[in-house]
């Protein structure tokens, strides 16, 4: 039977070119190599400004974490399919290992370098996010064959940690615990700003409970997505603080919500689970108003509380 439905299988018309299996090789290597430092490139940027976003609003977080201005990865960080060159173009290893040390973070003053290995007191390798860490004032690392204790001092910082995903989608969502943005969200964000709004809403929706409200007010209207709005825009709001907060300059950083109107018209035309992008853009224009008078008043930068 198989050979039947082999021998019935339509063909093309056409004489194609084969390229060589060398050169298909070569040219394979080339796009893994660029591939890969693309995203090493989007993790340090969206590692750099995560950090100035959590560590500024520590104080708005009941959740804290130290952060040592590192980041650790293993085989297990990457897709099944991308494992191997993983392992090729940045070292990943079977388990956590440092991939990138942050430029004037409590990691590289300490003297952290890439490929670095982080223990925990029992002498097994962790990810800066083990539990073992928190509070920990000097870390115990292996560097090749050798083993050493190095002091450090974390930075406090929101405890939700900022994940990146390789994805066509342009994205980012909030679980609750992390943090997750998209490849194609980092390359859509022109400027650091635009990813400093992008994290300071995600932020928002962690520390104002908005995923259990979401799930409870789902459960009781049948998932009605009418009421997730109130959530987006309470994100919106408390975020663009979080983003004035960590220093970032919020004038005109709403624009962004212009370019995803004009990307998807239908965001721009219809409010589902998300108000409508005008609506978005103005509401943020009017926050960046309120924020900005009470910058010149000297006033604290808190979200205003509901009346």
């Amino acid at each position: 039977m198989s050979v039947l439905i082999l021998a019935g299988c339509a063909s093309v018309k056409t004489r194609l070119p084969r390229p060589a299996p060398a050169a298909v090789q070569k040219e394979t290597r080339l796009q893994t190599r660029e591939g890969f430092a693309r995203l090493l490139r989007q993790q340090r940027r969206l590692d750099r400004v995560s950090a100035r976003i959590l560590q500024a609003n520590a104080k708005l977080c009941k959740k804290t974490r130290p952060d040592f201005g590192l980041r650790t990865h293993s085989l297990k960080s990457y897709p099944k399919p991308l494992r191997t060159a993983a392992a090729h173009e940045l070292s990943a290893l079977e388990y956590p290992s440092v991939l990138l040390v942050r430029s004037g973070g409590p990691a590289a003053v300490a003297g952290l370098r890439p490929g670095d290995v982080l223990l925990n007191p029992e002498g097994k390798p962790v990810s800066a996010l083990d539990r073992s860490l928190a509070g920990a004032k000097t870390l115990r690392i292996r560097r090749g064959d050798r083993e050493m204790k190095i002091a450090i001092k974390g930075i406090p910082a929101c405890a939700y940690p900022v994940r990146l995903k390789t994805s066509s989608a342009i994205n980012a969502w909030a679980d609750g615990k992390h943090i997750t943005v998209t490849t194609a969200m980092m390359d859509f964000v022109k400027d650091d700003r635009e990813l400093a709004l992008v994290l300071g809403h995600e932020l928002a929706h962690n520390t104002m409970g908005h995923v259990r409200k979401a799930i409870w007010n789902a459960l009781i209207t049948g998932f009605a997505t009418r009421y997730t709005r109130p959530f987006e825009a309470e994100a919106d709001y408390v975020g663009l603080y979080y983003m004035a907060r960590a220093g970032y300059d919020i004038e005109g950083v709403e624009q962004i919500w212009r370019r995803l109107g004009t990307l998807f018209p239908k965001n721009a035309l219809r409010a589902k689970s998300h108000p409508v992008t005008p609506e978005r853009l103005l509401a943020i224009r009017m926050t960046a108003k309120e924020i900005k008078a009470r910058q010149k008043a000297g006033e604290a930068l808190l979200p205003k509380p509901k009346a």
